[in-house]
């Protein structure tokens, strides 16, 4: 069990949280069969950001 004092808590890291807070989080790929999937989701993110003001 780690001291108290060494244990993170809410708001001890704003910035951090922030970006977690506003990032996507996708899991990781190992291996090879997985670059399909991994391909669709950057496609997918693309297809959205291409076209996000028409999706406001």
């Amino acid at each position: 069990m780690q001291p108290a004092a060494l244990v993170p808590r809410e708001g001890d890291f704003p910035i951090a949280e922030k970006a977690h807070t506003h990032t996507i989080k996708l899991r990781v790929w190992r291996r090879e069969q997985d670059l399909k999937l991994a391909e669709q989701y950057v496609n997918a993110v693309r297809k959205v950001s291409e076209h996000h003001k028409e999706l406001l």
